[in-house]
């Protein structure tokens, strides 16, 4: 997500056209909280909504640690995501 956020979009996914998605492991930017938390708190519309800005302020803190991570290893690109989770 800062990855993509960080680039202008058309580049993005120029750059990415031949990314495959069976290879990222569990879809965490989308379902995270959903399979984080129980049914029942998505059962109500304001909680689904508030939970869903949480997620992705969650994801965002999630994915700073990915510089950090890749920091010692000049060869990658500091966001370099090809880690399975």
């Amino acid at each position: 997500m800062i990855d993509r956020k960080s680039h202008i979009p058309d580049l993005y996914d120029l750059k990415h056209k031949n990314d495959s998605v069976a290879d990222n492991g569990f879809d965490y930017e989308n379902k995270l909280f959903s399979k984080l938390f129980s049914n029942v708190l998505y059962g109500n519309d304001k909680t689904k909504n508030f939970l869903d800005m949480l997620q992705y302020n969650a994801v965002w803190m999630i994915e700073s640690v990915l510089p950090i991570r890749n920091f010692w290893n000049y060869t990658v690109d500091k966001y370099y995501n090809k880690h399975n989770n």
